[in-house]
């Protein structure tokens, strides 16, 4: 059986794997490392929070080849992340952005190696979860230049689209309290419409909100919509509630139509 996670909840009950990955681990431990490094970077996708469970074994084990091959498969998995969740099209400084999030998880994966061995136990639990809390915290402090569209959804691991946590989230001012509207394609096509027609500081407004930043912060290393705009946070606020105001009635149009 793969060792248990080492890392406790805030009330004090360990981290455990999901059953689904608990069934991969028991299933890839009976395979000999070179055919399972052959499987790691095959057609059948193993789940990533695998990958990162036999690197740390890897390392752990004196097994530094193995690690370095599992290594550049998984940076190659966080490579494809980035590159479709911060693109070059759909902000500037995206490259320098992408550089501090590899550059984060890296520096986590050297201190579970040498230092802290829990650091990467979530990692094992809900892989993708956690390299959006690192990005998500880089987005926050350094933010992008420009933001020039906003995703209404997002890429999932089984190459379908489902709506991002932060633009439901976020959504919810300008949809009347009921962002489960959302879960219809047809809305969601009039909102993006309705969002591309706003006066372009309106829009770069909700295209911040939707992507997460606070609109003022009193943290000074924290990235903000007003930072970012370079107004304050009075002027940020009047065009969030202009442009929540003109949604809503585009969008009750839309439904009366």
């Amino acid at each position: 059986m793969p060792e248990a996670l080492k890392r406790k909840r805030g009330d004090g009950t360990p981290y455990e794997r999901p059953p689904e990955i608990e069934d991969w681990l028991v299933k890839l431990e009976a395979v000999e490392p070179p055919a399972r490094l052959r499987q790691f970077d095959g057609v059948l996708r193993v789940p990533t929070e695998a990958l990162v469970h036999f690197l740390r074994r890897a390392w752990a084990d004196g097994e530094h080849v193995h690690f370095e091959k599992i290594f550049r498969i998984l940076l190659k998995r966080v490579e494809q992340s980035l590159c479709s969740a911060i693109s070059d099209a759909r902000m500037d400084g995206a490259a320098e952005i992408r550089d501090e999030v590899r550059g984060r998880f890296l520096e986590l994966i050297t201190k579970d190696c040498k230092e802290k061995p829990d650091l990467l136990d979530f990692f094992e639990i809900r892989f993708d979860k956690a390299l959006v809390a690192i990005r998500t915290s880089v987005l926050r402090q350094i933010g992008p230049s420009t933001v020039k569209t906003v995703p209404l959804e997002q890429q999932n691991d089984d190459d379908g689209w489902e709506i991002s946590a932060e633009v439901e989230a976020a959504a919810a001012d300008f949809l009347g309290g009921e962002p489960s509207k959302l879960d219809d394609p047809t809305f969601r096509l009039a909102l993006a419409a309705a969002i591309d027609g706003l006066p372009d500081d309106q829009k770069r407004v909700i295209a911040l909100l939707l992507k997460g930043f606070p609109i003022d912060s009193k943290e000074q290393d924290v990235m903000t919509i007003a930072r970012c705009l370079k107004c304050d946070e009075r002027t940020v606020r009047n065009r969030r509630d202009r442009a929540c105001k003109a949604l809503r009635a585009i969008l009750q149009e839309e439904n009366a139509q």
